[in-house]
């Protein structure tokens, strides 16, 4: 987060500005997702939220409405080491995307066309918080820098996205994957990499604050 010094400090009028009006620039920038019909106009919308000048930006995987994923992703969250008024959070693609099967609305991965759709809004959303480092969530979120990749060659990784560290790992929508069935043990598994990762992040800011 930046104090005042930081904006007294700085010689650039651009970036006083960020600092001082970052919210003020996220609420255009979530006005825009809004209205952006380039897809679908009948997807439900997910907006970016959280401190619009913190160290921390974490890109989830596709926007989701289940109650029980985005319950489970706050509470590693809250179990982590990370100041949760330090980060800001996007979804790699912002709308819901959904198919019908047997007349019963379901989520599924977005569209190529989707994803490219909104890479926009997250360039944006990266240049108004200007994050110390990046967390990565999930393949969806990962192929909006790296297209066509697969994820798990980058899980645990450490990468360098628009000049900012970035950490890779699953996404919590990864342990709720029906169509691939985990055990117990990966469920824990996969928890527990996403929790390192947080605190790896939180280790990493701590660390550059000394």
């Amino acid at each position: 987060m930046y104090s005042l010094n930081d904006i007294l400090n700085t010689d650039n009028p651009l970036e006083a500005f960020r600092i001082l009006h970052g919210d003020l620039l996220v609420n255009k920038l979530n006005l825009l997702i809004k209205e952006c019909g380039d897809c679908c106009t009948n997807y439900q919308k997910q907006y970016y939220y959280g401190n619009s000048n913190a160290n921390i930006l974490i890109i989830n995987d596709n926007a989701t409405n289940d109650k029980d994923i985005i319950d489970y992703f706050n509470t590693l969250l809250e179990m982590s080491e990370i100041n949760t008024d330090d980060i800001f959070i996007v979804n790699s693609v912002s709308c819901v995307t959904t198919r019908k099967d047997k007349g019963i609305e379901i989520q599924r991965i977005p569209s190529k066309k989707e994803c490219n759709n909104c890479k926009c809004f997250i360039n944006q959303a990266i240049k108004i918080v200007n994050p110390r480092i990046i967390i990565s969530l999930g393949a969806t979120a990962l192929n909006q820098f790296i297209p066509g990749s697969n994820l798990l060659e980058y899980i645990n990784t450490n990468q360098v996205f628009n000049g900012i560290p970035t950490l890779i790992n699953y996404s919590v929508k990864d342990l709720f994957d029906l169509t691939a069935y985990k055990t117990e043990d990966e469920i824990q598994e996969i928890s527990c990499s996403i929790l390192e990762t947080f605190n790896e992040a939180a280790k990493y800011i701590q660390s550059i604050k000394e």
